[in-house]
């Protein structure tokens, strides 16, 4: 009776604790997976997520989010909306994500490549515009200013678009995004 007793006051112990993890507990930045929330290809789950050793940051490696207009397509766009539960430390305070994306832009003169970026609801865009012809591997790097005292929200919404459009017959466009990586910005550590 004395075991049963034990065995169901740990199992009420396992249950109370579970989930019970406190900012206060947390050594540094820990970034959940990221769950999809919009996916325009129905299915496309061609994407890995790695933090960093330090948690400020995680990357994100894409197989095809691309869009592509060429032949009878004037136009495409591809959509990939998701979150991370963010957890951080007490004393980190963070104003800032910065954003760096890789990728690869392919276009003639009269077509049109975009990149659309959103983080916490703040978007901005990258843009390959019609007048000049393209064919780089780029790398871009954008800064997200957050409200929040330090504070970064969680879930944290982060949102990519591309989107390629050709004028002509004979235009084409093409643009993707390879890698992104999402980094907490302007730290103060609170000495501990």
């Amino acid at each position: 009776m004395r075991m049963r007793l034990n065995a169901m006051i740990f199992t009420a112990l396992l249950v109370g604790c579970a989930g019970a993890v406190q900012a206060a507990d947390i050594a540094r930045l820990e970034w959940g997976g990221f769950v999809v929330d919009t996916d325009s290809s129905n299915g496309w789950d061609g994407w890995k997520a790695v933090s960093s050793d330090d948690g400020r940051s995680v990357a994100m490696t894409f197989d095809s989010l691309d869009a592509k207009a060429d032949g009878a397509m004037a136009e495409s766009s591809e959509i990939l909306t998701g979150h991370y539960e963010v957890m951080q430390p007490a004393g980190d305070d963070y104003s800032s994500v910065e954003v760096v994306l890789e990728g690869l832009v392919i276009k003639s003169s009269d077509a049109t490549t975009r990149l659309s970026v959103t983080v916490a609801g703040i978007e901005k865009i990258i843009e390959w515009p019609a007048g000049a012809e393209a064919s780089e591997k780029y790398k871009r790097v954008l800064d997200f200013k957050l409200a929040g005292e330090g504070r970064l929200p969680t879930p944290l919404a982060v949102g990519l678009k591309t989107f390629a459009s050709k004028g002509i017959a004979t235009d084409a466009a093409y643009v993707s995004i390879m890698s992104m990586t999402i980094t907490a910005g302007n730290a103060k550590i609170a000495s501990r």
